[in-house]
């Protein structure tokens, strides 16, 4: 798989081989360099929901995207370029291809331009100019986008309190809210004046303001009484995620480790099935990944499996299909596949070819 960036301006710093070793790498797309035909699929095709294009639509998708890894998160903005009315498209996202998919983050949303109606959800379908909007990728999401110039955050789900997913297809509100809209509009402008060394500061400051906007909801007020146990939630799960394939991951090593007490530990995780539990499930979301990943297409599946602490490979493909709703095998075959077809399908004129880097998929800033 290869993707397609859009080299912006030179006042706006865009990725390049030769860019300085301490700034933050900045990608950018635009479907400007396919065939008018082809430019509403190339926008999509690596989206998480599946859409289609509204037939009625009388303008060509002319459309750029440009985001930023920072640490755990993800910052994109998306702007269409045509003038005056915009074509219309609508977005599916399904319970099985939630299931199987394996994406796990929410997706704070600002609208900057437009209308999006989201028909999943009864709370504030209508998103507008000036709307901050929850979306969690583990849930349906189906909407109809009008228009679009859009920042997104993206933000693990362990990072953030167990009952944000409560806030899925809410628009936020309050001087949290306002304060975290703000914020990621001035990082996003931002973006080519950062340094790989304040990309701690950032996620430190922004995580903050993330938390305290999601905590002050109406919904998840009752939750923000248990600020210091979703801190300590968070710290594990990072040691788990930190440390995740290695072979000595036990309890009593993350209650060492951490500092936490055995009782404390089992109580934390007592209504996610337990810490090993959890420990299982992270392990096989990293090998869906790896299995997913063009990149490692050429690895064996018993050498994933074993990799990700799976000796034995009957249970890994009975845990993997219990997960995901289908095998690993399947998973690799649809890779493949899928693959082969964007290259068959994609120009190659005016374009640069390039990898994009693990954990990115353009233009919507999802982790592949």
């Amino acid at each position: 798989m290869f993707f397609v960036f859009y080299q912006r301006p030179p006042s706006h710093e865009a990725y390049s081989p030769t860019m300085q070793t301490s700034s933050i790498s900045i990608f950018n797309f635009s479907t400007l360099a396919f065939p008018e035909k082809d430019r509403f699929h190339a926008w999509v095709r690596d989206n998480h929901c599946d859409c289609r294009l509204r037939n009625d639509s009388p303008v060509a998708f002319n459309a750029e995207a440009t985001g930023a890894t920072l640490g755990p998160l993800i910052i994109s903005g998306r702007k269409w370029l045509n003038q005056g009315r915009a074509p219309a498209y609508e977005i599916r996202r399904t319970e099985r291809l939630a299931r199987t998919d394996g994406h796990d983050f929410f997706r704070f949303s600002l609208m900057l331009r437009g209308r999006l109606i989201c028909w999943s959800t009864d709370q504030s379908p209508t998103k507008s100019a000036g709307d901050l909007f929850v979306v969690d990728a583990a849930q349906i999401n189906e909407c109809l986008v009008e228009a679009d110039d859009t920042i997104s955050l993206l933000v693990p789900r362990h990072l953030l309190p167990g009952r944000t997913e409560l806030l899925h297809g809410h628009t936020l509100s309050g001087g949290m809210a306002s304060l975290l809209g703000d914020h990621m509009i001035s990082l996003y402008r931002n973006l080519s004046n950062l340094k790989q060394q304040d990309i701690p500061y950032i996620v430190q400051s922004t995580m903050q303001l993330v938390t305290a906007a999601v905590s002050s909801a109406p919904d998840v007020a009752p939750e923000a009484g248990n600020a210091a146990r979703d801190l300590l939630l968070g710290r594990i799960r990072r040691y788990i995620d930190g440390h995740l394939l290695e072979a000595d991951l036990t309890p009593d090593r993350i209650c060492r480790d951490v500092g936490v007490s055995r009782a404390k530990l089992y109580q934390l995780f007592e209504n996610d099935g337990g810490v090993m539990r959890q420990i299982q499930r992270r392990r096989l979301w990293r090998a869906h990944h790896t299995l997913a990943d063009p990149n490692h297409a050429r690895r064996h599946i018993a050498e994933i499996a074993w990799s990700h602490g799976f000796s034995n490979e009957k249970y890994f493909y009975r845990l993997f299909k219990a997960e995901f709703g289908h095998t690993p095998k399947e998973t690799l075959e649809n890779m493949l596949g899928r693959s082969l077809r964007l290259e068959q399908g994609v120009p190659h004129s005016h374009q640069q070819e390039t990898n994009s880097p693990a954990g990115w998929t353009l233009p919507f800033g999802v982790p592949s």
